[in-house]
C-alpha cells in the first residue's frame, strides 16, 4: 500500500508589486517492510471433531501485523502421515482436513506453518523476503 500527499505552498515576496507562485509538492510515502509476518501471534490453536468429513475447515493461519500482505503459506513440519492429515492453501492460510482423524488414535497434532510476506518492500527483492514459523495445535474432539 502505497501513500500519496500532496500540498499546495503559495510563496510571495515583499517587492512593489507583490509577486508570487504557488508551487504544488507531491510526497509519496512506499513501504518499506520491517517486520516479519505473524507479528505476535505465531502460536495458534484450532479444534475440530474427529471423523470430520474431508475439506472440514480447521482454522486460518493470518498476520497479525498487517493483514492486507500478499503471503504464502506452507505446512512444514508435523504433517506426517500418508495422506497428510491436513492441507493449507498456500494464498490464505486457510487450513483443512484433508484425511479422517480418530481421537482414540491422536488426540493433539503440532504442526509448524512457515508464512513468507511475498510483498516486502516498493520493489520486491526476494533476497530480503521477510518470513515466520507459526506454531498450530489441532486438538481433535470427541463427536457426540
Amino acid at each position: 500500500m502505497h501513500f500519496k500527499h500532496t500540498l499546495f505552498v503559495k510563496v510571495s515576496d515583499e517587492g512593489s508589486p507583490v509577486l508570487s507562485t504557488i508551487i504544488t509538492v507531491i510526497v509519496r510515502v512506499s513501504r518499506i517492510n520491517e517486520l516479519n509476518p505473524i507479528g505476535t501471534a505465531s502460536a495458534f490453536a484450532f479444534s475440530v471433531f474427529e471423523n470430520s468429513p474431508v475439506d472440514t475447515l480447521v482454522g486460518k493461519v493470518t498476520d497479525a501485523v498487517w493483514p492486507f500482505n500478499n503471503m504464502k503459506y506452507t505446512i512444514v513440519r508435523g504433517n506426517l502421515g500418508t495422506p497428510p492429515k491436513f492441507y493449507i492453501k498456500p494464498d490464505t492460510g486457510v487450513i483443512k482436513l484433508l484425511d479422517s482423524l480418530d481421537r482414540e488414535i491422536e488426540s493433539q497434532y503440532k504442526i509448524a506453518v512457515k508464512v513468507t510476506d511475498l510483498d516486502n518492500d516498493a520493489i520486491p527483492d526476494p533476497l530480503r523476503q521477510r518470513s515466520d514459523t507459526a506454531q498450530v495445535t489441532i486438538n481433535v474432539l470427541t463427536k457426540l
